[in-house]
């Protein structure tokens, strides 16, 4: 029986045990996309968001901020009274490089508890190795659709 109790207890452990960020300038998720148009890059990323089922909450020339409730189970230590569940919220950033149609896209994202309210809280999440993979796999796909 306490070998028992013990696997469960390291295996608790283990399960929240912290992922390394990705090794990037920003520390989170990012790409750098060259010879693009910003408009097309900027439209692909809110009709990504939308077909995930988020909804946009902002966009600007240099951000888009969506968000959608949360189906994470560790979100449950973030859900308040009133409140209910959290939602989980995605920023893009833009920024425009030195080099003409050069464009770096950083990712960040957080958990919100009473999301669009006056007391909403905001909790910082670590982008992950995995969430890097992505943003490089739609780099290729990006750069074409968008080619200036």
């Amino acid at each position: 029986m306490l070998r028992i109790i013990l696997f469960v207890f390291a295996s608790l452990i283990a399960g929240c045990a912290s992922v390394p960020p990705p090794d990037t300038a920003s520390g989170n998720p990012e790409v750098i996309l060259t010879n693009v148009k910003f408009d097309c890059v900027r439209s692909i990323f809110m009709n990504s968001f939308i077909n995930q089922g988020y909804t946009i909450r902002n966009v600007s020339n240099t951000q888009i901020v969506a968000g959608r409730t949360t189906t994470n189970s560790s979100a449950f230590w973030y859900r308040t009274f009133y409140g209910g569940a959290a939602e989980e919220r995605v920023t893009i950033l833009f920024f425009p490089q030195n080099t003409p149609d050069t464009l770096r896209v950083v990712s960040t994202a957080a958990y919100v508890s009473d999301p669009a309210t006056a007391s909403e809280k905001v909790f910082a999440a670590e982008g992950t190795l995995e969430d890097q993979m992505q943003l490089l796999s739609m780099k290729s796909s990006i750069e074409n659709q968008c080619r200036k």
